[in-house]
């Protein structure tokens, strides 16, 4: 026993969370679409404090979670071919009508969308999704 190794003590890291995996959850269904394997974890582990994340990183991926289950909140990426995204927002639509879904995108053409510029803060994403203690957040 006395000769057991010290096992280091500390913060555990997060595992990455794949297509179709779910997380977390107090503030409902999330859905994030995002092509991107990066930055969709990051808002994945970001989001996930405050919902049950569902992650994708494709249309078909997405249709298959909104087919399973009407989502809360969707945030899909402007990356998408085709006009995807609008697809899927129409989709998860389609299933609760009063999901409020959130495009992230390269450029803002239009204002009154409801979409936020990439790069963009993680703690403004979850402001825009309701989320009211992410103001100072990281």
């Amino acid at each position: 026993m006395g000769n057991a190794p010290k096992r280091k003590t500390g913060p555990r890291p997060r595992r990455a969370v794949g297509d179709g995996d779910r997380t977390g959850s107090e503030s409902g269904r999330l859905l994030i679409v995002e092509p991107e394997p990066l930055l969709r974890w990051s808002l994945v582990t970001y989001l996930s404090r405050w919902f049950e994340v569902f992650p994708a990183e494709s249309e078909s991926a997405a249709d298959r979670l909104l087919d399973e289950q009407p989502m809360d909140a969707v945030v899909v990426s402007d990356q998408l071919p085709n006009h995807q995204a609008e697809e899927i927002e129409a989709h998860a639509r389609s299933r609760n009508a009063a999901a409020r879904v959130i495009r992230t995108v390269t450029t803002v053409d239009d204002p009154r969308n409801r979409c936020i510029e990439k790069p963009f803060e993680l703690s403004k994403l979850a402001g825009l999704l309701g989320v009211k203690s992410a103001a100072g957040g990281r």
